[in-house]
């Protein structure tokens, strides 16, 4: 079968092309309902690798990926119009989910059911298909709350509110937090995380954050803080801000180099954790996706308002631009 599907040529060239695909005998052909621009997707299209990179993939169609170019795409949702002769558990019109790089900007693709975490995965019934499309992400973002520690009462401090960040604003809310107080420089991301269930925003160019959370926590800081914006200068402001013996979570995939003053990383006895969904123990991590999204059906966390822009597939080129200039945009989709 042929299908369109985003390439990154080499960095900041993104292009659609055509190509052949199939299923094997133990994968799944799926119809791309919606596929979203992830914060790594940013990276790999502006050159931004890490100095050592894998994209888990499987035998198959599917290609690991060391170097451009590199077929985009790990977050969508879509139907299935084929299976292979090996596939049990799933047939043709089964709405499922990608978890795992296969591809997924694109009318079709192609993946295993899913094994170690990775694969596809059905949608929940009572899911919607918008944010179906966005169920990898979401459930790394849930994930990250329900592990952060947070405690009926707690004061928790989220720095950086795109999506992750706004996901994990509604769940540490959900999980007991007395007071939210959400960090971002654009005002729009603020006033979205209001919304989400923020009870304080707060702008580090025009707010003094450590001082309002001193004032807000009669000066001991807050209890939890979770870092979501993927630099040094957040991991900076969480470490100033937490109170001794905190516990700091760290959610990002930071690819600079991060100069930082940790010595209360020791003095303060923090409780450092990352919050990595998609890197837990295999083993468990099927037990986990199923876990956080099932609050999404259940309706106890919001994810279709975090859409900010959906673009046709053809004009991907400026999909990728909006989700890397534009500071307003929350999550960048594509729809064939």
């Amino acid at each position: 079968m042929k299908t369109r599907v985003v390439v990154t040529k080499r960095p900041n060239e993104v292009v659609l092309e055509e190509c052949d695909i199939r299923p094997g005998d133990n994968e799944v052909l799926v119809k791309t309902y919606m596929s979203s621009i992830c914060g790594t997707d940013k990276n790999y299209s502006e050159g931004k690798m890490p100095r050592e990179v894998l994209v888990e993939q499987v035998a198959g169609n599917n290609e690991a990926h060391h170097s451009y170019p590199l077929k985009m795409g790990h977050e969508a949702a879509g139907e299935i119009v084929e299976v292979g002769k090996n596939v049990t558990g799933f047939k043709v019109g089964d709405k499922v989910m990608s978890f795992g790089w296969y591809n997924t900007m694109a009318d079709y693709f192609v993946a295993p059911v899913v094994s170690n975490g990775y694969g596809v995965v059905k949608v929940p019934e009572g899911m919607s298909m918008e944010a179906a499309s966005l169920g990898e992400p979401t459930a790394c973002a849930i994930y990250a709350g329900m592990q952060s520690g947070v405690e009926l009462g707690d004061t928790v401090v989220v720095v950086g509110v795109g999506f992750a960040g706004q996901v994990i604003t509604q769940v540490v809310k959900r999980m007991g937090a007395a007071k939210v107080i959400c960090v971002d420089i654009v005002d729009g991301k603020l006033e979205l995380a209001k919304k989400m269930g923020a009870d304080i925003v707060l702008n580090p160019d025009k707010d003094d954050v450590v001082a309002k959370v001193l004032e807000e926590t009669n000066n001991q800081g807050a209890d939890v803080v979770i870092e979501v914006a993927g630099n040094d200068t957040a991991i900076q402001l969480c470490s100033d801000v937490l109170k001794h013996g905190g516990i700091m979570g760290l959610y990002s995939w930071v690819l600079e180099p991060a100069k930082l003053f940790i010595n209360r990383w020791h003095n303060d006895g923090f409780d450092i954790r990352t919050l990595a969904l998609m890197h837990r123990i295999k083993l468990d991590r099927l037990w986990w996706i199923e876990k956080t999204l099932q609050n999404v059906a259940n309706g106890l966390v919001q994810i279709d308002p975090l859409i900010s822009h959906v673009f046709d597939l053809k004009d991907a080129v400026k999909a990728f631009d909006v989700a890397c200039n534009d500071p307003s945009a929350c999550k960048v989709m594509l729809k064939p």
